[in-house]
């Protein structure tokens, strides 16, 4: 069979006559059906994620994307992150060469409009940064960090349109390219769209078009898609344009110039065995058989969608972590895949927790018992035993679902995902306590989860106190809620803390503004034992950078570096002394509510440390 290039006389031929075929028949058969898999919301801004890992977005080994490295010293914070050459070797090679004076607009496209005011974020949140110290900042800091609220504020900071660094005229290329590597490794879909959108038409980004075309086809946004296509398929002879171009025909209902360029294509030597046999299922119904997920490409996983044909978890693995928002809209993903999917989008903050249990609840019947599956989440907590064990004690009518709630959150917390899987738990709880029955229950007390269930509570919602009044034994509950209020009181109390034994937060609450009333420091330790407690501290040079970069209202810059150091560990393993350092650095470039989300987050993981280890009025149960 002649080669593809030897034959661009057959693609001469498609470009012609393509152009007398017509309409026939549309092929997403489920194009009058609603596309939104969660109600009337949309795929929301990041609300809560935990630490990246260097793997892909839907692995069923997925866990939560826990740091494993601890060390604190800045190769080990550069290490614990994809490099760019890495993590964007698929769709972000760009050729370097001498600046032209047409790039100098180029650094500055974004989300958003750069005169905007959002979040704290205006359009000069780059100045006093030099475009290759941001640059820098982008290719070796974290993406996603121990923080949901820092890792949320840095996805704002790197997508937003705003004024560029100085000196971005001198490397507005690298600049770019760093930007969308950044949001690349996030996941973060949806903003890479925006952007990729705004790139001039060069080689140096045709494979981010190539990408955008792809994400717009799963988004089922075939008018985009197929519009980038049709502009492609007249100049090039590239067999990715011809493949999108199969579908875009197919789309449309042009099954006869649909299967007329699949032909054109087999013709002129393209091999790809899985793309035809799925092209064939499009055009004739007829399904096609021995499909390994191992052989499987992006392109694929969007036929498998317009076939309606169920996309196993296996089959995710092959797609890129910048797939990771785009794939939670795949309509026909597997159970499993839609379980591992939905997890990880909630990791990287890319979903809510209300999106989260709407899918999850949506994702096939519940077929698993929730002893075995509280028995899987205890051996190894993954993304889809996590998503499992969840379902099967949502849907747990028997009197032990409380007691469930609390083991299965006692191994989240030990797995490092007490804060994510929090909210999704308390949910759960607040669902059974409706129950006038259950309410009683709880009231006596019999089996003694009562103080577990209001603790979950009060750290989940402190500020909803009805939710734990009527809850027996709930001194401990009380005093958690009161410890969190601090911070939007701003003041701290020292019995509540004294009998929390939380005394390490201190720094945390004084940086965020709760000041304690003079104390008479010498007669609270005349009856209280010197504890000593390992603490990880943060590394010093980068803390020192943090400093001086908020002395200086460097805002984009204070903000990433914060976000790299929170990478280190779990909040409740840094130094609170460390950590209070962080808090005064966002206060002083203006981020005061998230200075005072970030000081919550860390009292909430410190109480959840308490919880799971069974600490009951001071006491280990």
């Amino acid at each position: 069979m002649p080669s593809y290039q030897n034959n661009q006389t057959g693609f001469v031929a498609l470009f012609c006559l393509l152009l007398w075929f017509t309409p026939v028949e549309a092929q997403r058969t489920d194009s009058e059906e609603p596309l939104n898999l969660i109600g009337e919301e949309t795929i929301s801004d990041p609300v809560n994620v935990t630490p990246e890992t260097d793997q892909e977005p839907v692995k069923e080994t997925a866990d939560g994307g826990k740091i494993t490295g601890s060390n604190a010293d800045l190769g080990a914070l550069g290490a614990a992150d994809n490099s760019l050459a890495k993590t964007s070797a698929a769709y972000a090679q760009v050729n370097l060469g001498r600046r032209k004076i047409s790039e100098v607009g180029l650094a500055a496209i974004g989300v958003g409009d750069g005169n905007s005011t959002e979040s704290g974020l205006d359009s000069m949140i780059w100045r006093g940064t030099s475009a290759s110290d941001a640059v820098f900042l982008l290719e070796k800091a974290a993406v996603i960090s121990y923080s949901q609220v820092l890792t949320n504020l840095s996805y704002r900071v790197v997508a937003k349109k705003s004024v560029p660094p100085s000196g971005a005229n001198l490397v507005a290329g690298e600049l770019v390219a760093a930007r969308l590597a950044w949001l690349a490794r996030a996941g973060r879909s949806h903003d890479l769209a925006v952007l990729v959108d705004q790139l001039p038409d060069l080689p140096r980004w045709a494979s981010w078009k190539r990408w955008l075309v792809e994400h717009e086809l799963i988004m089922r946004n075939d008018e985009v898609a197929c519009g980038i296509v049709d502009a492609q398929v007249a100049t090039t002879m590239e067999p990715f344009w011809h493949k999108a171009n199969v579908i875009c025909h197919a789309v449309k209902g042009n099954t006869v110039g649909a299967r007329f360029a699949a032909d054109i294509l087999a013709a002129n030597g393209v091999e790809d065995p899985v793309f035809f046999s799925l092209t064939n299922e499009m055009l004739t119904g007829v399904p096609a058989e021995n499909i390994e997920p191992n052989m499987l490409d992006t392109m694929h996983i969007v036929l498998m969608d317009v076939v309606n044909r169920t996309i196993p978890l296996e089959s995710l693995v092959v797609l890129p972590s910048q797939m990771a928002q785009s794939v939670v809209q795949l309509k026909f993903l597997g159970n499993d895949a839609r379980l591992v999917s939905t997890f990880d989008g909630l990791s990287r903050g890319l979903i809510d927790h209300n999106q989260v249990s709407k899918l999850w609840r949506n994702a096939g019947p519940v077929d698993s018992d929730p002893q075995l599956a509280l028995a899987q989440l205890d051996g190894k907590a993954t993304a889809l035993t996590s998503a499992v064990a969840w379902r099967a004690i949502d849907a747990d009518t028997s009197p032990e679902r409380l007691d469930r709630v609390v083991a299965a959150m006692e191994a989240e917390v030990a797995d490092g995902n007490g804060l994510l899987m929090l909210p999704l738990y308390a949910e759960l709880i607040e669902d059974e306590i409706a129950d006038a029955y259950a309410a009683a229950d709880l009231r006596l007390n019999e089996d003694g989860v009562a103080p577990r269930i209001s603790m979950l509570l009060a750290i989940a919602k402190p500020d909803d106190v009805a939710l734990i009044e009527g809850f027996t034994n709930n001194h401990d509950a009380v005093r958690a809620a009161d410890l969190i209020k601090m911070i939007d009181q701003g003041q701290s109390q020292a019995a509540v803390i004294s009998d929390l034994d939380l005394w390490s937060m201190l720094p945390v609450l004084k940086a965020a503004g709760a000041v304690m009333q003079d104390q008479d420091w010498l007669a609270l330790i005349k009856d209280a034992a010197i504890t000593k407690q390992p603490f990880i501290s943060l590394s010093p040079t980068v803390l020192a950078a943090v400093t001086q970069a908020s002395d200086n209202r460097r805002v984009a810059e204070t903000i990433l570096l914060t976000n790299w150091l929170l990478q280190t560990g779990p909040l409740e393993s840094i130094n609170p002394k460390d950590l209070a350092k962080l808090v005064i650095a966002l206060r002083n470039i203006g981020q005061e509510d998230v200075a005072k989300a970030l000081s919550k987050e860390i009292l909430r993981a410190h109480l959840l440390v308490r919880f799971a280890a069974g600490v009951v009025n001071g006491t280990a149960s």
